[in-house]
């Protein structure tokens, strides 16, 4: 079995790729900076509409109660985070990954265009899956919270029976705990974006499991990644905009996946692409 490259090996050779391509990394940014402060601006729009009182906001003003006003302005960026954001955050995965394998960005580009309602429609199924699947794994911690919240600040500690407070210190321990397995378990699914991506046709609950066995053992890898490239995005912070630090974490992400999937990384996009043109070439 290959031997993984450490952090420091992973970092070195991504400032090789980043030299070549900092320019277009640069740019993939500031598109997504851009979509974030769409998002932003929509969102003003439709918070200085309902304060305007304009129909039909003002009905909504009116006759809706207001924890149900909130539900639907978070509704509303629920929406625009599933259908605006995370294709975006898809794009931006594709071309890191060209980045590291040394593809023609051009390329890949003209496939999104040709290919975009089917490329957006993998990258929110998948990220519909995952939040399906951390919020189904974080209701027993919810439920318990709440038990906990109901005995701590509803009911008064001072006031609790022996049996109560037995079952508020069990209910308190198991949150802890079962919150520590949830978060075993979203790192566990950190693969799953990129086992996806590589292979957009592959099912996403068979990602999801192959992304778990995968990352068994390796969660403590994981963090001190994260460990290692935050301390060298903080020092880059220092010294340069903040816009050319994160181009060079993504590659570095990218790439320690990479050593993470080992043989099952296995990228079907260029087959795909070559199949596209050789139909676009039969159309023309």
């Amino acid at each position: 079995m290959k031997k993984m490259l450490t952090n420091k090996q992973i970092s070195e050779k991504a400032r090789g790729i980043y030299r070549r391509y900092w320019g277009q990394g640069l740019v993939l940014h500031f598109y997504l900076l851009f979509v974030l402060m769409l998002i932003l601006a929509t969102a003003r729009v439709f918070e200085l509409l309902y304060s305007s009182g304009t129909p039909p906001f003002n009905y909504i003003k009116q006759y809706v109660p207001r924890s149900t006003r909130f539900a639907f302005l978070g509704l509303v960026g629920a929406v625009m985070v599933m259908f605006i954001y995370i294709p975006t955050t898809y794009m931006l995965r594709r071309y890191f990954i060209g980045m590291i394998s040394s593809y023609k960005i051009s390329t890949t580009r003209q496939f999104f265009g040709a290919n975009l309602p089917a490329t957006n429609a993998i990258s929110i199924k998948c990220a519909a899956a995952m939040l399906f699947l951390k919020i189904c794994t974080l209701l027993p911690a919810a439920l318990s919270s709440y038990i906990v919240y109901r005995c701590a600040f509803v009911a008064r500690l001072e006031n609790l029976s022996k049996l109560v407070l037995i079952v508020f210190m069990l209910s308190l321990g198991f949150t802890l705990v079962w919150l520590g397995f949830w978060i075993k378990y979203c790192i566990s699914l950190s693969l799953t974006r990129y086992i996806v991506t590589l292979s957009p046709k592959m099912n996403i609950f068979d990602a999801c499991d192959l992304s778990c066995r995968i990352m068994d053992s390796k969660h403590l890898l994981f963090i001190s990644f994260w460990v290692y490239n935050l301390r060298y995005l903080v020092l880059c912070v220092l010294v340069f905009p903040i816009s050319l630090a994160l181009p060079f974490v993504k590659i570095s992400y990218t790439l320690f996946v990479k050593e993470l999937l080992g043989q099952y990384w296995q990228d079907k996009y260029p087959l795909m692409i070559e199949r596209w043109r050789r139909r676009s070439a039969a159309h023309i």
